[in-house]
């Protein structure tokens, strides 16, 4: 009994094969290009979608296990939704008590006041070139004129009107998703088929369980922030220690940027808190090296184990999306990248770029 032999590709089907995957890469670079054109166009409208998207990833694996504890799905999302707001509510609460604590301490804010004009002059001194005299409490008498505070005035408003639009736009998105949800397998299984229809919810999915884990990570390196910038500035006794840490965890979920925001504010502080010059040093290299130690180190290992993606692209992810949409870009650059990996994955002529893109 003879035996077939495997057939051997020629090389004019390896050309034809490369020649297409050439085709499908250059497919993908056009896409990319008007992909950046439209979300550049259509700002607008697609932020306030894309939070919406990502609000939903982030209350998926509470409303699961809501429902496992046997909540209708409707009733799931009133509780995380009252939720949510109990937090903002209890934030803003000891955001607005911590500062007027300190701001109803005069002899506190002469202090910081004086402190500042003192360490304004000792700089001034070290510089090596003459300056105009600085008056004593020159602070106060630091003018603005009517048009310059009507001009920031209206910045202002611009934006908390940009900001509230958004905000209610963002919201009907949420409801309108919330009700696409029940429908949306049954819709997708008519217009496709059962079978392309499966696939497409496998791929969905797989998004949802990506996203989720990411969420997970990103709220476990959040929670590390957080508690260890409080632990430092509660024993040093800087003000407002609280606010900080939890400032220091909302901000980390932009990464690397955001955190390193947010604890520049307590940096500062603690140099107009303490006379000793030692103390906001050793503050400054402990918030640095816990930020260094889990954005650096702890993160990208967590966040490309779990997500299957490169840790140097969730890089170039971030300054690509912060380029393009800014701080809400960077906020929303890793889901985004995992999202195109997992499509790119389950479409074979485009499926060597998720591997290019993949941690493995």
């Amino acid at each position: 009994m003879s035996t077939t032999p495997p057939v051997e590709p020629t090389p004019q089907t390896e050309s034809s094969l490369f020649l297409h995957r050439l085709r499908a890469a250059t497919y993908v670079i056009v896409l990319f290009v008007l992909s950046i054109h439209l979300l550049e166009k259509f700002r607008e409208i697609l932020q306030p979608l894309f939070i919406a998207l990502f609000l939903g990833f982030l209350t998926n694996p509470l409303h699961r296990l809501l429902v496992r504890w046997g909540f209708p799905s409707l009733i799931a999302y009133g509780v995380i939704v009252t939720l949510v707001l109990l937090g903002v509510f209890a934030f803003a609460s000891l955001v607005y008590s911590n500062f007027a604590e300190v701001a109803a301490e005069n002899d506190k804010l002469n202090q910081y006041e004086k402190r500042l004009e003192k360490k304004i002059h000792d700089y001034r001194e070290r510089l090596p070139f003459q300056t105009p005299e600085l008056k004593e409490n020159f602070l106060r008498e630091i003018e603005i004129s009517p048009e310059e505070m009507a001009a920031a005035g209206a910045t202002a408003f611009g934006r908390l009107r940009d900001s509230t639009s958004m905000a209610v736009l963002t919201i009907l998105y949420i409801l309108f998703l919330v009700a696409e949800r029940v429908s949306f397998p049954a819709r997708v299984a008519l217009a496709l088929g059962k079978e392309h229809g499966l696939r497409i919810l496998g791929v969905v999915e797989s998004i949802n369980l990506a996203i989720s884990q990411y969420i997970a990570v990103k709220t476990l390196v959040s929670a590390l922030a957080g508690i260890g910038s409080y632990a430092v500035l509660a024993f040093f006794e800087v003000e407002l220690a609280a606010t900080w840490g939890i400032l220091i965890f909302l901000f980390n979920y932009m990464p690397y940027v955001g955190s390193m925001v947010a604890v520049t504010l307590p940096i500062l502080l603690s140099l107009l808190q303490f006379d000793e010059a030692w103390k906001p040093i050793v503050i400054a290299s402990l918030l640095i090296g816990i930020q260094q130690i889990i954005g650096s180190w702890i993160e990208p290992r967590m966040a490309g184990q779990r997500l299957d993606v490169s840790p140097f692209l969730i890089v170039v992810s971030l300054a690509f999306w912060w380029f393009v949409w800014g701080i809400i870009g960077a906020i929303l650059a890793v889901p985004l990248l995992v999202i195109v990996k997992i499509i790119l994955d389950n479409i074979p002529e485009t499926k060597p770029i998720a591997t290019l893109i993949s941690n493995r």
